[in-house]
């Protein structure tokens, strides 16, 4: 599973929806949306720059669901990636409804396991994919198992987007098992993966990766983002999708 994070509304609507199609074209299995926010905890700089200046433009939520349909007939899936608060405050069922059909899921980087049920038994039904991180133990990666999602979500080093992951790591090696065993899900690696290399190491120890910092740097330079995208995904395996 070869996935590319891009954010929802950057730099314009425009290029936002010119950036999924490359993606799409480039051979992506999964687009990951990011729909900003103005508090990204988990986002190094140049996502958490690239959100706080979207936010700050006054782009709506349905603006970026509107402009994500435009994606639907080109066969990639797509999920979205944001904050509690954006759902709750966009209305928990209403976003459900919206998304039917859209989306695959979503992914929500203040929301633990634990407490999915918070958004099930308030109307959500998309698929809530769970997050795993190398300091998750037992219950954490249970409650993983229990998540309607299709992969798990592996956060692949300490810290936020944009450091470098250590593929080689035992400690690493051994949490993907880990959360293979428990779950019986695969495992798509986040966070960490820069280029080719990083791809090719993070799919011999997983199911799938997901880039986004660098993906997120070229939004606003076609041609960059294009032949960063050739580079990336034509030189990889297929995977399983």
């Amino acid at each position: 599973m070869k996935g590319i994070y891009i954010l929802g509304g950057y730099p314009d609507r425009g290029r936002f929806v010119q950036s999924m199609r490359a993606v799409a074209e480039a051979g992506a299995d999964f687009i990951e949306v990011g729909i900003p926010f103005n508090d990204p905890v988990a986002d190094g700089p140049v996502i958490a720059g690239a959100a706080m200046e979207t936010a700050n433009s006054g782009i709506t939520v349905e603006e970026i669901l509107e402009d994500m349909e435009s994606c639907r007939r080109s066969g990639v899936r797509l999920f979205a990636m944001t904050y509690c608060n954006i759902i709750y405050r966009y209305g928990i069922a209403r976003f459900s409804e919206r998304c039917r059909g859209l989306l695959e899921g979503v992914i929500l980087a203040d929301l633990p396991n634990r407490m999915h049920s918070f958004f099930y038994e308030r109307g959500l039904d998309l698929p809530i994919i769970p997050f795993v991180t190398l300091e998750s133990r037992g219950d954490d990666i249970v409650s993983a198992s229990y998540s309607p999602g299709s992969f798990v979500y592996f956060i692949g080093l300490r810290g936020i987007t944009g450091a470098t992951a250590d593929f080689e790591s035992t400690e690493m090696t051994e949490q993907v098992v880990r959360v293979r065993q428990h779950t019986g899900k695969r495992v798509v690696i986040g966070f960490g993966i820069k280029n080719g290399d990083d791809a090719r190491r993070a799919l011999a120890l997983a199911d799938g990766f997901v880039v986004g910092t660098e993906a997120v740097r070229r939004q606003g330079d076609l041609p960059a983002l294009r032949e960063y995208l050739e580079g990336l995904l034509q030189t990889v395996p297929a995977g399983d999708h």
